[in-house]
């Protein structure tokens, strides 16, 4: 039996792999931490004019925790106003993208969207900003209910759209608590 095609392949294969590691090692820009145009905007329309950016170190800005995993990322502005970026799972998994700002007595001021793969017409009426109004001044965990409020920290869901509303609740509730662990000065 002849191994030396096998050999040849074998070898091809590696230089190309090898080539290919180095062209994206030379290649490789991190964005992690870059403030998107698309993110911006949507900074800008939550929180006002000024100019926002990502925090990459929690502790070294004086916040009293590391980044949680369950943060994408936190936003600081100028203008003194702070949002959190987070991925949640409505029905579909990580369906949500939600920029949830935060006034500093540590209730929700507001929330953008910043990326919703809902099904459309259903769960994407989460998007609806009359909806997204009612998380506002929320500070303690958040409840979708199906009937009429009867609380201050109770929503009423989008019909068709449970597991969108609550995916949006869930990240409401992961900002109050990440917030108050955060050590923000009131």
């Amino acid at each position: 039996m002849d191994i030396k095609p096998a050999v040849t392949l074998a070898s091809v294969t590696t230089v190309v792999s090898a080539a290919l590691i180095i062209a994206h090692n030379l290649t490789y820009v991190d964005t992690t931490n870059l403030l998107t145009e698309k993110l911006a905007k949507k900074c800008v329309s939550l929180m006002g004019e000024g100019s926002y950016s990502i925090v990459s170190d929690w502790q070294e800005a004086g916040y009293a925790i590391p980044r949680p995993d369950s943060v994408s990322k936190l936003i600081v502005g100028n203008n003194g106003k702070l949002a959190f970026d987070i991925v949640a799972n409505g029905y579909n998994k990580g369906g949500l993208d939600l920029l949830i700002s935060m006034n500093t007595d540590g209730s929700v001021e507001g929330i953008e969207v910043v990326s919703i793969t809902e099904t459309p017409g259903l769960g994407t009426n989460v998007n609806d900003p009359a909806f997204l109004s009612e998380f506002s001044g929320i500070s303690d965990k958040a409840v979708i209910v199906k009937k009429t409020p009867v609380s201050a920290n109770e929503v009423e869901t989008v019909t068709g759209a449970t597991y969108s509303s609550k995916g949006v609740a869930s990240a409401v509730n992961t900002a109050i608590s990440v917030y108050a662990s955060m050590g923000v000065k009131k």
